[in-house]
């Protein structure tokens, strides 16, 4: 039998592994799990990378795929392969993307699973504020109008998000805001960036002008920490990953004032789109055997069976099939409503090589940034103070 080395990061669950013991059996392949932390993720592959002696396939995050082409680490998918799985047509544009570099035809990693994130609030204190539910959060200036509401009813904590070092997560809640004011990073070529021109600014600027309604001294602060503000009842609004609610009202984790009145709606501006794909090593060619069972394994695992098995499992894995939205739990839920919807109207970043540099130094000047603002440092000063220098580093690199 074939035998395969295949690296998850995150969690080893059951349905994970009875989709692989199904594997196995139809096609006579046994699958080694690795698993590893999100933290050490990148870190792990960057060294499978350089050294070529990682596993045959790996689950990586969709904004790493880029980075890695460029690393000449990966093997490329054939176009006889990319048809078996459906082609590009069977799957999220904007995930679709990831597996590419701009204006370049071959595909390098397939995406698996979707992620993004949803804006959750308290539709009971929306009402008892006297502000409209359905224009509360149509864009992002008026989502300050609606916190400062809040406040004036009485509210004492209208917003809480994370806000650490180095959470770049906090760039893609701010990638909506951006996108929705009609900024961008970089130019669609990728030989330019562009987030400290005037519209971008404008999305950067409204999304730290939030901080006002979060508590000051809440710094830092961890996903899990400002999610237990919410669900405890303690906050009006807030931002989590779309998966999230989902456990909320399976595990009935959240208090049931809070439940029962869940609003749950697409990021205001321009949803960000991530996820995560899977690549197979360039080291995997060295046997045919196990190439071929490489590519087998991602079109089991990338097939509406799958995807429909896995997105309604433990863990809610929102699918990059099309095909496969009908088939999320809840479908009748404001989640689920919300997160096909973001999932439509979204977009992803642009396939850059050095993307993953990008979002990791994002990370930390955003980082810095948040605790400015906190601290009562005016966000426009704060803003261009950080990003202003790391447009002027990187820019050193992009293009070339």
């Amino acid at each position: 039998m074939v035998e395969l080395d295949f690296s998850v990061i995150g969690n080893e669950t059951p349905t994970l592994v009875k989709l692989l013991d199904t594997f196995e059996v139809e096609h006579k392949v046994h699958v080694r799990l690795k698993v590893i932390d999100w933290e050490g993720a990148w870190s792990e592959l960057l060294s499978w990378a350089l050294h070529s002696q990682g596993p045959d396939v790996s689950h990586i995050g969709s904004t790493w795929s880029p980075s890695l082409i460029a690393m000449n680490a990966l093997r490329p998918f054939t176009s006889g392969e990319v048809r078996m799985m459906g082609g590009s047509r069977t799957f999220l544009p904007q995930s679709w993307q990831s597996g590419m570099l701009i204006d370049q035809p071959e595909v390098w990693s397939i995406p698996w699973t979707s992620y993004t994130f949803v804006l959750c609030y308290r539709r009971d204190l929306l009402e008892r504020a006297g502000i409209d539910e359905k224009n509360a959060f149509i864009n992002p200036p008026v989502v300050e109008t609606t916190l400062a509401s809040l406040r004036s009813a009485g509210v004492g904590m209208p917003w809480i998000v994370p806000v650490a070092p180095n959470h770049i997560d906090t760039l893609h809640h701010i990638a909506s805001f951006v996108w929705g004011m009609g900024g961008d990073f970089i130019s669609p070529t990728g030989l330019r960036l562009t987030f400290t021109q005037p519209m971008a600014m404008a999305g950067f600027k409204a999304y730290f002008e939030l901080l006002r309604y979060h508590p000051s001294a809440f710094y830092p602060l961890d996903d899990g920490q400002a999610e237990q503000y919410f669900t405890r009842g303690q906050s009006a609004v807030t931002v989590v990953g779309a998966d999230r609610p989902y456990s909320w009202i399976r595990e009935k984790s959240a208090t049931s004032e809070v439940l029962n009145n869940l609003g749950v709606i697409p990021m205001p501006g321009v949803p960000w789109i991530g996820g995560d794909n899977l690549v197979i090593w360039k080291e995997a060619k060295v046997s045919l055997e196990r190439e071929r069972a490489a590519v087998e394994l991602i079109n089991f695992l990338t097939s509406h069976q799958a995807q429909e098995v896995y997105c309604r499992g433990e863990e809610v894995n929102l699918p990059t099939r099309t095909d496969v939205f009908d088939n999320l739990p809840l479908p009748e839920a404001k989640i689920t409503k919300a997160a096909i919807e973001s999932l439509t109207m979204g977009r992803a970043y642009r396939p850059l090589g050095m993307w993953s540099k990008i979002e990791h130094q994002f990370g930390q000047a955003l980082g810095q940034v948040a605790a400015e603002v906190l601290s009562g440092v005016t966000p426009s000063d704060s803003l261009h103070n950080h990003l202003d220098l790391l447009n002027q580093r990187l820019s050193v690199t992009v293009g070339k």
